[in-house]
């Protein structure tokens, strides 16, 4: 399954790239900062993006400690961000599988617990996502119509109820439940008090990732308000959904300049705006991970043992 993804991420990658290389070569040469000001907003969206993913890293922290796990606090900090470093690096979101195959022995949990905390990560952004989107994107930028609605509606309650169903059939069958039941124990437990918190941080995550790409506006020399700039993360990461190679190459860079032309950003801004972002998101935290990587956890040679491990299970 997992080659599979990555062979149709890569192809999705390669036609959105060409895409995107293509458009961008027929644009005016891109500007980047140039000025005090734009200087200072890079630092400053690097930074925010350094404290964002900390705030991401405390999340997981807490997920894995609630199933009953004990990594260290420094483990799970830097684990985050090699994860993150897998995930620019290499295909199909491998760096999932890095977390899962390194974190295991150091909180003292199977791998598919690592698994389903993983998954409770995932299911409370593209919650997040999925709304934002929705409000922002469709509501209060007046794009939703009445047909449009009721679209949302009936996806909403098929998902529901396929939800429903796996829980009746996961609850009636013994040996599925023993298979996959740890990996659902995070997701199960997002119903509680505990679940309420992460919710919240996970509100907060999005709203310091809103204000890293504010923030990249600013160094670029395009000055957006809070609805733009959620519209813009959101619009992003429901594009980043779809399968694609390291860094969601070619999709996110396909919303960005989507988005940034639907809020009144010329082509040559869209391309400086894209240059600066693909540097603060992935440049900075994939030379953290490498280091962390080599100084904790063995070096490069590690990191794909740990990947091939995770493929062959």
């Amino acid at each position: 399954m997992r080659g599979r993804l990555s062979f149709i991420g890569i192809a999705v990658s390669v036609v959105c790239l060409a895409g995107v290389v293509w458009w961008a070569a027929h644009q005016p040469a891109p500007k980047f900062p140039d000025t005090s000001g734009e200087w200072l907003a890079l630092i400053a969206a690097v930074a925010l993006y350094a404290l964002n993913t900390g705030v991401r890293a405390e999340r997981w922290h807490r997920l894995l400690v609630h199933d009953g796990g004990t990594p260290r606090r420094t483990d799970s900090y830097a684990l985050t961000v090699i994860g993150y470093t897998g995930n620019n690096i290499l295909p199909a979101r491998a760096g999932d599988a890095v977390r899962v195959v390194l974190m295991a022995p150091l909180a003292a949990v199977s791998r598919r617990t690592v698994v389903g905390t993983l998954l409770a990560e995932r299911i409370l952004d593209v919650v997040w996502v999925v709304v934002l989107f929705l409000v922002v994107g469709y509501g209060i930028l007046g794009e939703v119509a009445t047909g449009r609605l009721e679209l949302i509606a009936v996806v909403t309650l098929a998902g529901l109820l396929a939800l429903a169903g796996a829980v009746f059939v996961l609850r009636r069958n013994q040996r599925m439940r023993e298979l996959i039941g740890p990996m659902l124990t995070s997701t199960f437990a997002l119903l509680s008090a505990h679940g309420v918190g992460l919710v919240g941080m996970t509100g907060l995550i999005w709203l310091l990732e809103t204000f890293v790409w504010m923030t990249v506006g600013a160094a670029a020399g395009f000055d957006m308000n809070l609805l733009e700039g959620l519209y813009l993360v959101a619009l992003a990461s429901v594009f980043s959904l779809i399968p694609s190679g390291p860094a969601y190459a070619g999709t996110q860079d396909t919303a960005t300049i989507v988005g940034i032309k639907a809020i009144g950003g010329s082509n040559a801004l869209a391309v400086s705006y894209l240059l600066i972002l693909r540097f603060v998101l992935q440049i900075p935290i994939t030379v953290a991970g490498l280091v962390l990587l080599a100084a904790r956890y063995g070096g490069i040679s590690k990191l794909r043992r740990a990947r091939a491990e995770a493929q062959q299970r």
